[in-house]
C-alpha cells in the first residue's frame, strides 16, 4: 500500500485522467481540470483544461473546449481549442475555432473553421465560456447554439 502512496504523492495533484469507456454513455455537461479520453459516448458539452481524446468508438454530441483535442472517433458539435488533429478514421462535423488544425489522411471534417491566432484564442474562450453558461439552454441544438454565438462576428 506504501507503493500506491508514493506514487500519487509524486504524480502531483494534476495528473489525472477521466476515462468514459466503451458502452459507457454520458448525458450531460462535464468540467474537467484533466484529461478526458472518451471511448463511450457524450451527449453534453465538454470544458476542459487539459486535453480531450475521442477514441476510434468514442462519440461526442455537444461543444468542446479543451486546450488540444485529438479525435480517431467522431465528434457532431463545435471544437474549441489551441489544437484539433482529426486522425485517420477520425471525423468532424460543426464548427471549430482553432489555432492549429491537423487533418490525417483519411481523416474528415465537415463544417467551417476559424483559425485564430493564440491572442485571438484567449479572448474568444472567455465568449465560449459565457455562451455555454445560461444562454446554451436557449436552443437543443448545442453545436449550432455556440458556433452562432461565435461566428457571428465574422460573417464573410
Amino acid at each position: 500500500m506504501a507503493i500506491f502512496g508514493k506514487d500519487r504523492a509524486q504524480q502531483g495533484a494534476r495528473n489525472g485522467s477521466t476515462i468514459v469507456a466503451t458502452g459507457t454513455e454520458f448525458v450531460g455537461n462535464l468540467t474537467l481540470s484533466d484529461t478526458l479520453h472518451l471511448d463511450g459516448r457524450i451527449d453534453g458539452d465538454v470544458e476542459c483544461e487539459s486535453s480531450v481524446v475521442i477514441g476510434a468508438e468514442g462519440y461526442l454530441k455537444g461543444r468542446i473546449k479543451a486546450a488540444t483535442v485529438v479525435v480517431s472517433g467522431q465528434v457532431d458539435g463545435s471544437v474549441s481549442a489551441d489544437r484539433l488533429e482529426i486522425i485517420a478514421g477520425g471525423r468532424v462535423e460543426g464548427d471549430v475555432h482553432i489555432v492549429d488544425l491537423v487533418i490525417e489522411p483519411g481523416g474528415r471534417f465537415n463544417g467551417s473553421s476559424e483559425i485564430l491566432t493564440a491572442s485571438d484564442a484567449t479572448a474568444k474562450s472567455g465568449n465560449i465560456g459565457k455562451a455555454s453558461g445560461p444562454g446554451a439552454a436557449e436552443s437543443d441544438k448545442s453545436s449550432e447554439t455556440g458556433a452562432d454565438e461565435v461566428g457571428s462576428a465574422s460573417t464573410a
